[in-house]
């Protein structure tokens, strides 16, 4: 029997501490620590902000991004349904240039400016597929014309099933598969659905690969392999 179309999820079955991803980043072992690492390695890479932007941080976690983005001129609020995170986030990262505010990431809002860039990374996988829909619908409603979506999910495509696979055996992270992870996307549908929802896609690129397995002997070899 196929998924109810309208069931909404509001969030994970699994908990997640609203610590999780900053202790991630900056106490998690080298593997850990890299794969964390490499988000702001590719958003220095492929779409930094420009000094002076507005932007999004949707499905911001514990606010290690939303920093980030600050740090590099933005300024920058981040977003998610997450009492935890949020709460967190604002005692460890709220500044002059760094908000943060409770909503959910497939609900319409007016925020304070109008962004000029969306960041979401690791959240679309959280959600159904047609609440992925509605949250890039609601994207495009709210940027600048000649905006655009920094989006990151796992790719399906890859040898992503078998690294899910495995570590939801060993319980190194919260478990993966459907306790959070309840779409799959490949390249293919996820340049589909950002079509649907009236984007165009520029650029779709592979980070990580098998560079966080380098990163506890070589840092900057596993930087240079992301």
């Amino acid at each position: 029997m196929g998924r109810d179309p309208t069931q909404r999820r509001t969030g994970d079955t699994t908990q997640i501490p609203g610590d999780y991803q900053y202790r991630a980043l900056t106490e998690g072992n080298a593997i850990q620590r890299h794969w964390h690492s490499t988000k702001q390695l590719a958003i220095t890479r492929l779409l930094p902000p420009r000094e002076g932007d507005y932007v999004l941080d949707v499905g911001c976690g514990s606010g290690v991004i939303t920093s980030f983005l600050a740090e590099q001129g933005a300024e920058a609020l981040g977003v998610d349904g997450s009492d935890a995170a949020i709460e967190f986030a604002r005692g460890r990262f709220a500044s002059p240039r760094v908000t943060f505010r409770k909503g959910l990431v497939d609900e319409a809002f007016e925020p304070p400016r109008i962004p000029d860039k969306i960041y979401c990374l690791e959240v679309i996988e959280h959600l159904y597929a047609a609440q992925g829909l509605a949250m890039l619908e609601v994207f495009r409603s709210l940027l600048r014309p000649g905006g655009e979506v920094f989006l990151t999910t796992p790719n399906y495509a890859s040898l992503w099933p078998v690294i899910e696979a495995l570590m939801d055996a060993t319980g190194v992270a919260p478990r993966l598969q459907d306790d959070q992870h309840v779409s799959r996307y490949r390249p293919g549908s996820l340049r589909r659905l950002a079509r649907r929802a009236g984007f165009e896609v520029t650029a779709i690129a592979t980070a990580c690969f098998l560079s966080p397995w380098i990163a506890p002997l070589s840092w900057s070899a596993a930087e240079h392999l992301a």
